[in-house]
């Protein structure tokens, strides 16, 4: 009697793998409007509530688009869920990934986000197999022993098997 799934053997494809990533951070979706975007998830998911920050690239370290400063604006929305979290994103001004995303697709899952340690030396490894930062940036926020910095990389994996759009997240603290 068979049913509507079939379970298979576990693949070893991850046991040989180019870059060791930690566990997914989080998803982030492209969205138009993101009051809209948090209502709709808040009242028919019951998502919530969400933490909304604004984002600044022109208050980063740095922040490059295919390899070029660039200073956009958003706002985001987090949801968090245990250390996942689900994040909507909504460009205010200027130009990223996410406006290029959102005026091929409109809006949609835009990225699936991994943790990672030493950010520099999993774009070495990955740099020979074609696979490259579409964005790159880093903030800190706080002081000294609490003092937290963010890198992310977005990488062009949209372009590979899967269509996703895969972003690495280093954090460190207290440097």
């Amino acid at each position: 009697m068979g049913g509507a799934l079939v379970s298979r053997a576990p693949t070893d494809v991850h046991m040989e793998s180019l870059v060791k990533v930690g566990p997914i951070s989080h998803i982030g979706v492209v969205v138009d409007d993101l009051d809209e975007a948090v209502q709709f998830y808040g009242e028919i998911f019951g998502v919530g509530p969400f933490e909304i920050v604004d984002f600044d690239a022109a208050d980063t370290d740095f922040f490059y688009s295919y390899g070029k400063p660039a200073k956009p604006k958003m706002r985001a929305a987090m949801y968090y869920n245990g250390d996942f979290f689900l994040e909507l994103v909504e460009v205010t001004e200027g130009e990223s990934v996410h406006t290029e995303f959102f005026g091929k697709h409109g809006e949609g899952l835009q990225h699936l986000c991994f943790m990672v340690e030493e950010t520099e030396q999993v774009l070495k490894k990955l740099e020979p197999r074609g696979i490259k930062p579409v964005l790159d940036y880093r903030f800190s926020s706080g002081e000294g022993a609490e003092r937290t910095t963010i890198r992310e990389v977005y990488l062009n994996t949209a372009d590979f098997p899967g269509g996703t759009t895969v972003q690495l997240l280093e954090r460190t603290v207290g440097e």
